[in-house]
């Protein structure tokens, strides 16, 4: 489908203990996607992934397609 030169950079985070109470954390879906709000409207930039800490119940949030957002915030700031 992609190129190695033109392959979106994916995510992936490690799977490592919860850095509050160092209890096991997993990956878990869900259908979230990542907005970026500008005036006039937004668009959609990213799915986003979790990391859900099965001892203290914390989630840590990850940017799919990070390239994604990266390009954007460039843009914005440019």
């Amino acid at each position: 489908m992609f190129s190695k030169k033109t392959e979106p950079e994916r995510v992936t985070p490690s799977e490592t203990p919860c850095p509050d109470c160092g209890a096991r954390r997993v990956l878990v879906s869900g259908s979230m996607d990542m907005y970026l709000v500008r005036r006039g409207g937004g668009r959609a930039l990213s799915d986003l992934l979790a990391l859900l800490c099965l001892g203290c119940g914390r989630v840590f949030f990850y940017a799919d397609r990070l390239d994604k957002v990266r390009e954007a915030m460039k843009s914005m700031t440019s």
